[in-house]
């Protein structure tokens, strides 16, 4: 006990500021939603000082906007004033963690002395432990985090590494495996648990998810309710996005949906905002409400990335091919390396009969030369099909012409097409 109240006296000693001194970040750009929080929050501090809770929820606000260095000011002064509160030194730990994980060690101690069951602030201050070297300390926290959570992803990858890294291949493969089980969005623990397949004599297994995890983002879920208690302050754009993207990764569409509705209910200017909540809404199946996002975020802003697209897909559903074509095209101005939007233009300009802009349209898409799988087979497909209706109209070079680019590019893919094009070829005398 000594001990810890020595410890506690030492943070405050060195991190206590004088009441007055209430930090104050430069806000000129701000949001105006981050300006007016910021100063309502520093108001009320000069008018109670004393409130360690009030400097707490001002250093998470600070934080939330990236104001690191106020924000620190802020944690210290709320742990000097609550020194029995455990979320100061320990989002105090967190931030200093981002600039030293030794120097972060002590407040880690004193915040987990307060809430010794915390088990993400185990898994944190195992992390940190582990990048200043303390191996076998972060081991035995790593384990005490994951005994205390046992679906905790972090505290089993933690262990992996340690393993991997103490020449334990099987270990590492065992604790990495779990961690990718409880979070397969994470792509650096499926590219560790990779290595260490590989580590143990497993290449193809190592392979085979090194290949997959190209495929993953680089979002960092963790469950830790108090870290995500600052950024579900952020009041800033970006901070929503951010938040509707990590919910809708989970699958949560309610929740990316509420996020998304509370930065347009703050700032319904930013097309951002719209645009993505028509994402969401259509990948909740609601396909009008969707256009209608769309539709704003476009008229906010007709240049912004994937709008364009957006739209013409949907009214292509709708059936609206007037509307889809024209926006389709105002894609490909805008984006004129996209071969998704250059296959629904030939599909909808071939339902209308317009053959010179189908087969114009589909050479650029040939010219293109698409690598990923699902747009290659549909661009095959599609010159096979304008291939065989010039076939049955009597122009038997123009099908040809458009049944040897879809050769070549079934070829290429060595797709099971291959066989059926030659085939057809040869009856077309080529």
């Amino acid at each position: 006990m000594l001990r810890l109240l020595s410890l506690f006296l030492a943070v405050a000693a060195a991190a206590t500021l004088p009441a007055q001194q209430i930090p104050e970040p430069p806000l000129e750009g701000a949001e105006t939603a981050v300006r007016q929080r910021l100063t309502t929050q520093a108001a009320d501090l000069r008018a109670d000082p004393e409130n360690g809770a009030a400097w707490g929820r001002y250093g998470m606000t600070l934080e939330a906007h990236t104001f690191t260095a106020e924000a620190i000011a802020a944690y210290r002064q709320a742990h000097a004033l609550s020194p029995r509160t455990f979320r100061w030194p320990y989002l105090l730990a967190t931030l200093v963690d981002e600039r030293s994980a030794a120097e972060s060690l002590p407040l880690y101690r004193a915040a987990l002395a307060l809430n010794p069951d915390y088990a993400p602030g185990r898994v944190r201050y195992a992390e940190a432990l582990e990048r200043a070297g303390q191996f076998d300390d972060a081991a035995t926290e790593y384990e005490r985090a994951a005994r205390l959570m046992p679906a905790n992803a972090h505290a089993h990858a933690g262990l992996g590494r340690l393993a991997l890294a103490a020449g334990d291949p099987a270990a590492a493969v065992r604790h990495l495996s779990r961690a990718h089980d409880l979070a397969p969005e994470n792509r650096s623990f499926a590219v560790t648990l990779a290595q260490a397949h590989a580590r143990a004599g497993d290449r193809e297994r190592g392979q085979e998810i090194a290949a997959a995890a190209r495929s993953l983002g680089r979002i960092n879920y963790r469950n830790d309710p108090i870290r995500s208690s600052v950024h579900d302050l952020a009041l800033d754009v970006r901070s929503y996005l951010r938040r509707a993207n990590a919910h809708r990764v989970h699958g949560e569409l309610d929740l990316a949906q509420r996020e998304l509705r509370a930065g347009i209910a703050i700032d319904g200017s930013r097309p951002e905002l719209h645009f993505a909540l028509a994402e969401v809404l259509a990948a909740s199946g609601d396909q009008p409400a969707s256009q209608v996002a769309a539709r704003r975020a476009y008229e906010l802003h007709p240049e912004l990335e994937g709008v364009a697209a957006f739209l013409a897909r949907g009214l292509f559903q709708s059936g609206d091919l007037s509307g889809a074509l024209a926006m389709a095209e105002e894609a490909l101005d805008l984006s004129p390396g996209d071969v998704n939007m250059m296959l629904l233009v030939a599909i909808i300009s071939a339902e209308r009969g317009d053959v010179v802009r189908t087969v114009e349209i589909l050479d650029r898409a040939y010219q293109a030369r698409p690598q990923d799988a699902p747009t290659r087979n549909a661009l095959i497909q599609l010159l096979t099909n304008v291939g065989e209706a010039m076939a049955n109209s009597g122009l038997q070079d123009a099908a040809a012409v458009q049944l040897e680019k879809a050769l070549d590019l079934a070829e290429e893919a060595e797709s099971p097409d291959v066989a059926l094009l030659q085939r057809r070829l040869a009856q077309l005398g080529r």
